[in-house]
């Protein structure tokens, strides 16, 4: 069992940030937290537990630890030769920092080492951060859904990346 709680995750002076690992069961509880402190329509623990059962060729939750504290957290998905991003959060107090830019460095690499030929993902419109982010790793807007988000029925940006995978991330 992890030392502390989401609460406890207040960064440290010289904290070693873990790789990402896959997502486990005993994870669950606190990405389930995280979750619920981050986003007003969060996933249930029953939502994750799907992911964490998940075939990995199919699915890829993963999370990310600092000196035993979960900090961050992402589901994605490999259907054909897509790569969806479900779900990349990061604590808080770890914010601002680059480790979600990151943590979309790995998910993209992964993407490409798998073949995929896309990204794909959804983003509200009233989150700047993300899209930003999103922009500056070269994302860019192909439709929207609208009234995507349950809590209060915001539209979703949908947005993709081509991703070309190099001969050594193929291998």
């Amino acid at each position: 069992m992890p030392r502390s709680t989401v609460r406890g995750a207040t960064p440290k002076a010289a904290e070693r940030v873990s790789r990402p690992t896959r997502m486990r069961i005993d994870d669950v509880p606190e990405v389930t937290a995280l979750e619920a402190l981050l986003f007003r329509d969060a996933w249930s623990a029953d939502s994750f537990l799907a992911e964490v059962e998940r075939r990995p060729e199919i699915g890829h939750p993963f999370v990310v630890r600092a000196d035993g504290d979960l900090i961050a957290y992402g589901v994605v998905w490999f259907i054909v030769d897509e790569l969806h991003v479900g779900n990349v959060a990061v604590h808080p107090d770890h914010q601002g920092r680059g480790l979600g830019r990151r943590l979309m460095g790995y998910v993209l690499r992964e993407g490409r080492r798998r073949g995929m030929a896309s990204a794909m993902l959804e983003v509200r419109p009233s989150n700047t951060r993300a899209r930003a982010l999103y922009e500056s790793l070269g994302f860019r807007q192909v439709g929207v859904r609208r009234n995507y988000y349950r809590d209060d029925r915001e539209d979703a940006l949908v947005l993709e990346l081509d991703l070309d995978p190099s001969p050594e991330e193929r291998s």
